[in-house]
Protein backbone atom coordinates (compact mmCIF):
# COMPACT_ATOMS: atom_id res chain seq x y z
CA UNK A 1 0.00 0.00 0.00
CA UNK A 2 1.35 3.69 -0.84
CA UNK A 3 -0.13 6.20 1.17
CA UNK A 4 -0.69 9.53 -0.89
CA UNK A 5 0.39 12.53 0.42
CA UNK A 6 -2.19 15.28 1.01
CA UNK A 7 -1.08 17.62 -1.32
CA UNK A 8 -1.84 14.97 -4.71
CA UNK A 9 -5.61 15.26 -4.07
CA UNK A 10 -5.67 19.03 -4.51
CA UNK A 11 -5.95 19.02 -7.86
CA UNK A 12 -8.71 16.46 -8.39
CA UNK A 13 -10.53 18.35 -5.64
CA UNK A 14 -10.12 21.79 -7.50
CA UNK A 15 -11.60 19.90 -10.50
CA UNK A 16 -14.20 18.32 -8.70
CA UNK A 17 -15.65 21.95 -7.37
CA UNK A 18 -14.27 23.45 -10.58
CA UNK A 19 -12.02 26.08 -8.48
CA UNK A 20 -8.41 26.81 -8.90
CA UNK A 21 -5.59 24.03 -7.09
CA UNK A 22 -4.34 26.98 -4.71
CA UNK A 23 -8.23 27.84 -3.71
CA UNK A 24 -8.62 24.05 -2.53
CA UNK A 25 -4.83 24.39 -0.91
CA UNK A 26 -5.88 28.06 0.83
CA UNK A 27 -9.11 26.64 2.45
CA UNK A 28 -7.53 23.37 3.62
CA UNK A 29 -4.85 25.00 5.52
CA UNK A 30 -7.49 27.53 6.22
CA UNK A 31 -9.53 24.87 8.13
CA UNK A 32 -6.83 22.77 10.24
CA UNK A 33 -5.23 25.79 10.79
CA UNK A 34 -8.48 26.10 12.59
CA UNK A 35 -8.85 22.76 13.93
CA UNK A 36 -5.18 22.77 15.42
CA UNK A 37 -6.10 26.26 17.42
CA UNK A 38 -9.09 25.17 18.75
CA UNK A 39 -7.21 21.58 19.68
CA UNK A 40 -4.27 23.56 21.30
CA UNK A 41 -6.51 26.19 23.40
CA UNK A 42 -8.35 23.46 25.55
CA UNK A 43 -11.49 25.57 24.77
CA UNK A 44 -14.09 22.36 24.75
CA UNK A 45 -13.24 18.76 25.98
CA UNK A 46 -14.74 17.46 22.73
CA UNK A 47 -14.46 18.70 18.80
CA UNK A 48 -16.54 17.12 16.11
CA UNK A 49 -15.20 17.56 12.92
CA UNK A 50 -17.43 16.09 10.85
CA UNK A 51 -16.06 12.75 8.01
CA UNK A 52 -12.91 12.85 10.67
CA UNK A 53 -14.49 12.15 14.09
CA UNK A 54 -14.60 13.31 17.44
CA UNK A 55 -11.33 14.32 19.03
CA UNK A 56 -11.51 14.40 23.09
CA UNK A 57 -9.38 15.52 25.48
CA UNK A 58 -8.04 12.33 27.70
CA UNK A 59 -8.25 13.17 31.45
CA UNK A 60 -5.27 11.39 32.51
CA UNK A 61 -3.15 12.89 30.16
CA UNK A 62 -4.78 15.90 31.06
CA UNK A 63 -3.75 15.28 34.75
CA UNK A 64 -0.46 14.58 33.95
CA UNK A 65 0.24 17.73 32.41
CA UNK A 66 -1.46 19.61 35.43
CA UNK A 67 1.18 17.84 37.09
CA UNK A 68 4.43 18.30 35.66
CA UNK A 69 3.43 22.31 35.24
CA UNK A 70 2.57 22.57 38.72
CA UNK A 71 6.40 20.96 39.08
CA UNK A 72 8.00 23.52 36.35
CA UNK A 73 6.08 25.99 38.88
CA UNK A 74 7.57 25.17 41.87
CA UNK A 75 11.26 25.07 40.13
CA UNK A 76 11.26 28.70 38.82
CA UNK A 77 12.49 31.41 40.72
CA UNK A 78 9.69 34.38 40.71
CA UNK A 79 11.60 36.86 42.60
CA UNK A 80 13.64 38.42 39.68
CA UNK A 81 12.58 39.41 36.56
CA UNK A 82 13.16 36.68 34.15
CA UNK A 83 11.71 34.12 36.40
CA UNK A 84 8.67 36.41 36.79
CA UNK A 85 8.31 36.31 32.99
CA UNK A 86 8.17 32.78 32.85
CA UNK A 87 6.14 32.46 35.21
CA UNK A 88 3.35 33.39 33.83
CA UNK A 89 2.63 31.97 30.89
CA UNK A 90 2.86 28.59 32.69
CA UNK A 91 0.26 30.18 35.83
CA UNK A 92 -2.01 31.14 32.55
CA UNK A 93 -1.69 27.57 30.81
CA UNK A 94 -2.06 25.96 34.38
CA UNK A 95 -5.54 27.77 34.76
CA UNK A 96 -6.77 26.88 30.98
CA UNK A 97 -5.71 23.12 31.99
CA UNK A 98 -7.97 23.30 35.31
CA UNK A 99 -10.78 24.76 33.57
CA UNK A 100 -10.87 22.03 31.02
CA UNK A 101 -10.15 19.21 33.61
CA UNK A 102 -13.56 20.92 35.11
CA UNK A 103 -15.21 20.67 32.17
CA UNK A 104 -14.15 16.90 31.50
CA UNK A 105 -15.31 16.35 35.08
CA UNK A 106 -18.39 17.60 34.77
CA UNK A 107 -19.44 16.07 31.72
CA UNK A 108 -18.59 12.46 33.09
CA UNK A 109 -20.63 13.65 36.31
CA UNK A 110 -23.84 14.28 33.81
CA UNK A 111 -23.16 10.97 31.77
CA UNK A 112 -23.27 9.60 35.36
CA UNK A 113 -26.70 10.87 36.11
CA UNK A 114 -28.22 10.57 32.49
CA UNK A 115 -27.65 6.72 32.95
CA UNK A 116 -29.10 6.41 36.44
CA UNK A 117 -32.21 8.36 35.27
CA UNK A 118 -32.86 5.89 32.35
CA UNK A 119 -32.39 2.80 33.90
Amino acid sequence: MNPKNYKDFYEDVAKEAEVHKDLVSDFISFFYSKVRYNLSTLSNPKINLPGLGTFKIRKGKLKNAIKRNKDILGNIEKRTYKGYAKHLPVINKLKEMEDILNKVNQNIKEKKEFKNENK
